[in-house]
């Protein structure tokens, strides 16, 4: 019996840690995920993409709009999400991290959102992609909570 109570508790272990490995992967596909248009805004202001294609073309007024400043903040917030993905790949204590990232990512998009700019850039139904991506980040926060106040070893029905 106390093989099968050791197997069972070694079996909650790996399902916490797996869970934890595939949020710290989900984490930091979404940070690195930003990369994508921090990259493109920085390089239109720097002069390396003077015509955009067609896709991407209505993106400069937005890319115009946005300060030096914000683009580093932005980049700031991702870095902190990579930290983060990283902490939870490794089995570390990430949440405080996450939280503060979460809340740095909610203002920021705040700011960017109230935009006039960044309003004209997306479609309605792009603008509410952002409202659900806000959700599901939550959603991914709730999940580091509960894996990391189950202390290891802890069974599912503890």
């Amino acid at each position: 019996m106390k093989i099968l109570r050791m197997a069972h508790v070694r079996l909650a272990h790996l399902r916490v840690a797996h869970l934890r490995i595939g949020l710290g992967v989900l984490v930091g596909a979404y940070g690195l995920s930003n990369l994508a248009p921090i990259g493109s805004n920085a390089l239109y202001k720097a002069g390396g993409l003077r015509n955009p294609p067609a896709d991407l073309a209505r993106m400069v007024p937005l890319w115009e709009a946005t300060p030096w400043w914000q683009l580093a903040v932005w980049t700031g917030i991702v870095a902190l999400l990579l930290v983060v993905a990283w902490r939870l790949i490794r089995g570390r204590t990430a949440l405080g991290l996450y939280v503060l990232g979460l809340l740095a990512q909610t203002a920021f998009w705040w700011v960017m959102h109230a935009g006039a700019a960044y309003q004209q850039a997306f479609t309605p139904a792009e603008l509410q992609m952002d409202y659900d991506m806000l959700l599901a980040i939550a959603l991914v926060g709730v999940l580091i909570w509960w894996t990391e106040r189950r202390p290891l070893g802890e069974t599912a029905s503890a």
